[in-house]
């Protein structure tokens, strides 16, 4: 008899297995955010006439891991704009602005367990983060902080790299100056810094002009911030632009693989700002330079093949480019890149189309580029994006077609593509956001391979004023974050597509 009650237990309890676990909480304005594979949930709580700012963290499984509190004072969330928050220096940053006193802002820093390691009431905003909140190229490491700033005069741009230390994590962000580093006055176009650590920082840098033009991966000392080894991505006497789109670092013996693609010099002219695409997708050039700890050139393979779209006939300006999303290489030496596909169709204005998977695979030669079967994601949701004044999402928009070496390794601002992945009969599936820039509501959409086409099912809406996102934990599995209607509450939840 105890044996078969044994086996009618485990019958009933396997089922809850499977269940989905759901968490609901009472939070004013409520928001989140993941960090260390953890999720925040953050908002207020308004105790009579305090308002006290409350973060709470959660697990994959939705397990709760900690709390912290933070007293605002005699307030109420409408006395406060939208809480702003970083991962500067990899702690938690929350920062809180008075809607009537915007010169000034209080700061909550904590770990991911959530302990608070400082704070500051009414701090001069201009000195809260003094270093780090204007500067768009900036890497941080541990108490380090890395920027690339330009000063311009009559003699042209000149740009500088620096390095700072952080004085002390417990108060508001202030630095310690290390070094700066002066590139070459003439001719240099962009800098951007792709990785750094205690002893080294690595700078993608294009020159357009001059003896040395070209795009490099600059190797320098972190420590005292001299060059120690320049890497050109193209050979020797090759004229085109070898444009970066992403990298694969080796942290360990530092080496680094590194993936775009080539343009000819009457493609694009940076010099002038000009540009003529016609031809590209039709014979794409993807490029793939790997490059050893010392910072010589291992291997750099060109492959041409056409990108895999659907043109509209009599359209004089449509184009359209490759962004490398994912590069992930393998340890068999093979990578697998997931690249995303814009659409040119107005000037300056790059239009998410779709995602692509594709391997590369060594083979006898160099590699050969393995594909996976190609979808037009966009098709399967009706106006998913708009060329409509102002809306900005799905798209980069650029001041001039100068900035189209920075749109290649750049991540988008409003990003549409949540998840891609392939599923078991290796066909694509997306997760994509679309939002109403009228009415602010936001729909993830899960589009698959039907029985004969691509389909698009909604996984997760919100409604004006909601906040709302998904985190995926798995390759299907993903929480779902949702507030209610007065956002006085949200919901968290365990998925599977």
């Amino acid at each position: 008899m105890g044996k078969k009650l044994h086996i009618i237990l485990l019958i009933l309890g396997f089922p809850a297995l499977f269940m989905a676990q759901t968490v609901n909480q009472q939070m004013l304005s409520a928001k989140a955010l993941r960090f260390h594979h953890l999720i925040y949930v953050y908002g207020y709580q308004q105790a009579n006439s305090e308002l006290l700012f409350q973060c709470i963290s959660y697990d994959e499984k939705l397990q709760l891991k900690d709390t912290v509190h933070f007293n605002l004072g005699k307030h109420s969330p409408s006395d406060y704009l939208e809480i702003s928050v970083d991962t500067l220096h990899n702690v938690l940053n929350f920062y809180f602005q008075l809607a009537n006193q915007k010169n000034e802002v209080s700061l909550l820093r904590v770990n991911d367990s959530l302990r608070q390691i400082g704070s500051a009431q009414n701090y001069d905003a201009n000195h809260i983060n003094a270093l780090s909140v204007f500067d768009d190229e900036k890497y941080a490491f541990k108490d380090g902080l890395y920027i690339i700033r330009t000063s311009s005069d009559t003699s042209g741009k000149q740009f500088y790299l620096s390095r700072y230390h952080v004085k002390d994590m417990n108060k508001p962000f202030e630095y310690e100056y290390k070094w700066q580093f002066a590139f070459e006055r003439k001719y240099i176009y962009r800098a951007s810094i792709i990785y750094a650590d205690s002893n080294l920082v690595m700078v993608y840098a294009h020159v357009y002009d001059g003896l040395k033009k070209g795009q490099w991966i600059l190797r320098i000392n972190a420590n005292t911030g001299e060059v120690i080894r320049g890497t050109k991505l193209s050979a020797k006497g090759d004229s085109r632009h070898f444009l970066m789109s992403n990298v694969n670092i080796d942290k360990k013996n530092k080496s680094v693989d590194v993936i775009g693609s080539i343009y000819e010099a009457n493609m694009i002219d940076f010099n002038n700002r000009t540009s003529n695409f016609t031809n590209q997708s039709k014979n794409h050039k993807l490029f793939l330079v790997i490059i050893d700890s010392t910072g010589d050139v291992v291997s750099r393979v060109e492959k041409a093949f056409p990108m895999p779209v659907q043109t509209k006939a009599g359209t004089i300006l449509q184009s359209f480019h490759l962004k490398i999303r994912e590069f992930d290489k393998k340890k068999d030496g093979s990578y697998a890149v997931w690249s995303d596909m814009y659409e040119q169709s107005l000037p300056n204005v790059f239009t998410y189309y779709s995602s692509w998977q594709f391997n590369i695979v060594p083979n006898d030669v160099d590699y050969e580029i393995v594909r996976s079967i190609f979808t037009i994601s966009t098709k399967a949701v009706p106006h998913f994006t708009s060329l409509a004044k102002g809306d900005t999402y799905g798209k980069f928009i650029l001041n001039d077609i100068g900035e189209y070496d920075k749109f290649k390794y750049k991540k988008p601002m409003n990003n549409v593509v949540i998840k891609t992945g392939l599923d078991s009969l290796n066909n694509a599936f997306y997760i994509l956001k679309k939002t109403d820039i009228v009415s602010s509501k936001k729909t993830y959409h899960y589009i698959f391979m039907g029985k004969k086409n691509l389909e698009s099912k909604p996984i997760l809406k919100s409604e004006q004023g909601q906040n709302v996102n998904i985190y995926f934990t798995g390759v299907t599995s993903y929480v779902s974050f949702l507030t209610n209607i007065g956002n006085t509450g949200y919901e968290l939840k365990t998925n599977s597509l």
